[in-house]
């Protein structure tokens, strides 16, 4: 290490200044004149690093897909005065730049079973219609959830070009189930297969169908959301792993099929817990299934236990996916009292790290995009007095949708003399551009050497979130490397960084 100390750059005396080094270093390095560091002081910070990475260029893993979050609780997006600032945060490009948007198959569209054809905007409605009018207000619930949904997508398309969009199911009609009263999977109450599965697929293909007719093509439907689910009051419907795996071989991949839409993808099982879709779709006729789907929350022995919010150790499925593409498409923290602060983004970091760095997915989508009010479970949130607030769970997301993009490959990135970080490397092939996302959850900071090995890089960037952070993504002056081509970097305490570059 000490070889190099000649080479150090000014960036790092930039960033120790920043740091919270010790007084008489901060003394010592503020009264070097010329920009030139004293063998002592640049032994001494060096001398301080806890962490090696060795990135490993020629190690490839998972393509990336892409990031994104729910459309959905649509009608308070659609009633914001602030929607188009909500949206551009979310989607545009000086936003999260998700690329992914998740929406609904309601279950309350009028239905023709004769023609299979799905109504999904209510008559004598536009898109653009005032929310404060009376021909708005007398919509009733439904009726204007159906539209603030419509609006979303296209206006999502028309801006800012969303490539993916998804839409899962939580229940067939009410009238196509076994209780044909209850909104919820209460009592194991789901499809009624002795009459509806047909009606059913017809409708999901008629849904899907009705919005290409506006424009909208659908990337993939999933024909049901958390199937395990029958504690909860909220919508939602009761399947088995060989049901839904038939129902999807039988009933929906034909029904797609007959109104054209081969190339629209299915997605299953959507899970709430990751270790239960592992089960539920190791059991499972999947040859059908296009794109193999969990949710990020707390496994079930610890929701038995009274615990809630993001799965903080989800565990690699452990049956052969045929290489079919895996997605977490649900999470969020659904654990308590509203938490903006980096207590509550790192919750995130390290969930997000866990299954993009260790379960190998290729997409990660959030629950909610925003709400009306302040809640965890929203990257988005609006304050008493209608100003937007962006938790630091917002920051959080960027640091991996803004820095690692559709069509970039994780890649090797070995950690050494350090326990704490987590630390994720990708790469595009294309460009040669790579970023590395570093999370500090532990409460010293890091300095640390990023090594090299099979690429070289002129400099690389750094952009922070940390509590005392005021821009969401605080972006650092560049960095050269050391003598030998490496990079001596520090992470600040219970931080997220990522260090961006392009590979020589």
């Amino acid at each position: 290490m000490k070889k190099n100390l000649p080479g150090i750059s000014l960036s790092l005396l930039a960033m120790v200044l920043a740091s919270a080094c010790t007084k008489n270093m901060r003394d010592d390095l503020q009264s070097t004149a010329n920009g030139k560091l004293s063998n002592g002081v640049v032994a001494a910070a060096l001398a301080t690093d806890t962490a090696n990475i060795t990135l490993n260029w020629g190690t490839t893993y998972q393509r990336i897909e892409g990031f994104g979050a729910f459309a959905g609780r649509a009608t308070p997006f659609f009633e914001s005065p602030k929607r188009d600032s909500i949206m551009k945060q979310l989607w545009g490009a000086d936003g999260l730049q998700l690329n992914i948007v998740r929406g609904e198959v309601m279950y309350h569209y009028p239905f023709d079973k004769t023609t299979g054809t799905v109504t999904i905007q209510p008559a004598g409605t536009s898109i653009d219609m005032d929310v404060t009018s009376a021909a708005y207000q007398a919509l009733n619930s439904n009726q204007k959830a159906q539209l603030a949904q419509l609006w979303i997508l296209k206006k999502l398309k028309e801006r800012h070009q969303v490539p993916i969009m998804v839409a899962s199911t939580w229940t067939p009609p009410l009238y196509m189930k076994t209780n044909t009263s209850q909104e919820s999977a209460k009592n194991f109450n789901g499809l009624n297969y002795n009459c509806c599965s047909t009606d059913f697929a017809n409708y999901v293909a008629g849904f899907t169908k009705a919005y290409q007719n506006e424009g909208i093509n659908f990337y993939a439907v999933s024909p049901s959301n958390e199937p395990e689910n029958v504690f909860s009051d909220w919508a939602a419907s009761y399947w088995t792993a060989s049901h839904l795996g038939q129902f999807i071989s039988n009933n929906l991949r034909p029904a797609l099929n007959a109104k054209g839409l081969n190339s629209v993808k299915i997605i299953s099982s959507e899970n709430a817990a990751w270790g239960t879709a592992n089960s539920f779709l190791s059991g499972m006729d999947k040859s059908n299934v296009d794109i193999l789907a969990g949710h990020g929350y707390v496994e079930i022995g610890d929701l038995i236990l009274g615990k809630r919010g993001l799965n903080q150790d989800p565990k690699t499925w452990n049956y052969a996916t045929g290489n079919r593409p895996t997605w977490m498409t649900e999470a969020s923290d659904d654990s308590g009292v509203y938490d903006n602060t980096m207590t509550g983004g790192l919750k995130l970091a390290v969930n997000m790290h866990k299954f993009l760095a260790e379960c190998n997915v290729n997409a990660y989508v959030y629950w909610l995009g925003m709400l009306a009010i302040r809640n965890n479970e929203s990257l988005i949130c609006t304050n008493g007095d209608g100003s937007l607030d962006y938790p630091k769970t917002y920051d959080v997301m960027g640091q991996y949708s803004r820095f690692v993009h559709a069509g970039y490959y994780r890649f090797n990135s070995a950690l050494a003399n350090n326990t704490t970080l987590k630390v994720s490397a990708w790469k595009d092939p294309a460009t040669g551009k790579f970023s590395v996302v570093i999370v500090n959850p532990g409460g010293a900071e890091t300095r640390t050497r990023l090594k090299l090995s099979g690429f070289a890089s002129s400099q690389v960037t750094s952009y922070l979130t940390a509590d005392n952070t005021t821009a969401h993504w605080q972006q650092s002056a560049p960095l050269a490397p050391q003598a030998d081509g490496s990079f001596v970097v520090v992470v600040p305490p219970t931080s997220v960084i990522t260090f961006t570059g392009i590979a020589q």
